[in-house]
């Protein structure tokens, strides 16, 4: 019988007598070989770090990234994707792990399913895959045909597409794949078991990964977590600690700037160092890419124009980047809507249907109109414009995303041809003279503000509990 080139499937012959080994030592044989993998890891470092980089650059288009595997590959998979929201307060479907068999494949061992090729296809067909995801594939061996199919499937949908494996993949695959990351941690203490090395690794690659391109994205600040979702007491408690230690106030004044913050760590510390709303907070850290260090070196001790932080310089790849954004907003907000707060824990009056009306209305009452007017008129000049207090759409959320969807879809359209020219193009907004690249950084902004209001989970008497729902503060700037 021919020897297997996987080195998974390899014989290990410092453990071939582990059969006969005492309990203590099977735990030094085993610890010997787990000795191994941190260092095969960093030999991946410079792939791992590209990796970081696509993936990070997928999520700021409105992309998601997707794990697939089959076995422990696929259950690690998803268990990295699980959490990320609690961690980094992120939208459930940002980042999905696919395992092969489903949901019953977590708990139960389906091995056979790992080998059905037309199944790795329709995971991928299921979840939409587009051009603006990323999708890597988890596969020890680098055979998995499950893994294989969703990743030829994914490229040809025009996502971008990794191989983690340990064990070099097939050339085919290798030219296929975006990026490649191999740590070869050697054969297995016991032949086979790639739940044991390989898996240690896998956890080790996805842990770096996930949090590399989260502190890259803003969801961290120094090394605290300020985006994580405080749903809990636990968790209200330690974002209480997050804005004390930063902003060096007491815990009633913390637990005041997270009320009115609708709990996020990270722009209750923005409003307490800008001094600003909490609309105008949210605002000034996304234009600084989500980086409350840099929003607050900006902006701290300077008063903050409406337009504060819309960079008036620009390229080409910031104009696609920001189109891609505006043409993502209907996706986001379908997924921010399937995972709406119940009415009893919400903060605000308004659910997902009152948030889409409101959207609708801007859209077809103000931002297209404007944007109109700029690429046909030169410098015009609009004067303040105040959407209804209680937007009134017909149908459910449903269907008013699918009217949003067709709206914005019209406004992107009156996008595709400009030139820098074009995004260069002015007009004076209340006393403030903007480009519309400008302009549509604040439509984009205005977009995702509305759907972090409807996934919106926090309880206010959580953080004051004496006394109830907080109003937003308004400090000058607001």
């Amino acid at each position: 019988m021919g020897k297997d080139p996987r080195l998974t499937e390899a014989g290990n012959p410092a453990t071939a007598r582990i059969d006969r080994a005492t309990a203590r030592e099977i735990v030094d044989l085993i610890n010997s070989e787990d000795a191994r993998v941190a260092s095969a890891v960093a030999r991946e470092s410079e792939a791992i770090a590209r990796l970081i980089d696509e993936v990070e650059r997928r999520i700021r288009i409105g992309g998601r990234l997707i794990y697939v595997g089959a076995g422990t590959s696929g259950r690690l998979g998803v268990l990295d994707a699980s959490e990320c929201p609690p961690t980094f307060g992120t939208d459930p479907d940002l980042v999905k792990g696919v395992i092969a068999g489903g949901a019953p494949a977590l708990e139960a061992s389906m091995e056979g399913v790992e080998d059905d090729e037309a199944a790795g296809s329709a995971s991928i067909d299921a979840l939409g895959v587009g051009a603006e995801d990323f999708v890597l594939g988890i596969a020890a061996s680098a055979t998995t045909p499950f893994v294989q199919a969703a990743l030829i499937e994914a490229r040809e949908r025009g996502a971008r597409i990794g191989l983690l494996s340990f064990t070099p993949p097939p050339e085919s695959l290798a030219r296929l794949a975006d990026v490649t990351i191999t740590p070869i941690v050697g054969p297995e203490a016991i032949a086979g078991s790639t739940r044991m090395k390989a898996g240690t690794a896998t956890k080790l690659v996805l842990n770096t990964l996930t949090t590399g391109v989260m502190v890259r994205l803003g969801k961290v600040h120094r090394n605290l977590m300020v985006d994580l979702q405080a749903v809990s007491r636990k968790l209200v408690g330690r974002s209480i600690r997050i804005v004390r230690e930063v902003s060096g106030v007491d815990e009633h004044t913390a637990r005041q700037l997270l009320a009115a913050a609708g709990g996020s760590s990270k722009i209750a510390i923005a409003m307490h160092e800008l001094r600003a709303s909490r609309a105008l907070a949210e605002r000034v850290v996304d234009e600084c890419s989500g980086l409350l260090s840099e929003a607050i070196e900006r902006y701290a001790d300077r008063p903050l124009p409406y337009y504060a932080g819309y960079p008036e310089t620009f390229g080409e790849e910031d104009t696609r980047l920001l189109a891609a954004r505006l043409r993502a907003a209907p996706d986001r907000l379908r997924r921010a809507a399937e995972h709406e707060a119940p009415p009893e824990r919400r903060t605000a009056r308004w659910g997902a249907r009152e948030h889409l009306a409101h959207l609708i209305e801007c859209e077809t009452a103000a931002f297209r109109p404007r944007v109109d007017r700029i690429l046909e008129t030169e410098e015009p000049g609009f004067e303040d414009w105040e959407p209804s207090p209680d937007p009134a759409g017909e149908g459910d959320a449903e269907q008013l995303l699918d009217v949003f969807h067709t709206e914005r879809s019209r406004t992107c359209a009156l996008l595709e041809p400009l030139s820098d020219r074009g995004w260069a193009r002015s007009a004076t907004i209340g006393d403030e003279r903007i480009t519309l690249y400008q302009f549509l950084r604040g439509v984009a902004h205005h977009d995702e503000a509305h759907a972090v209001r409807i996934r919106e989970r926090i309880h206010s008497d959580l953080m004051c509990p004496s006394a109830g729902s907080a109003s937003v503060l308004s400090e000058p700037g607001s």
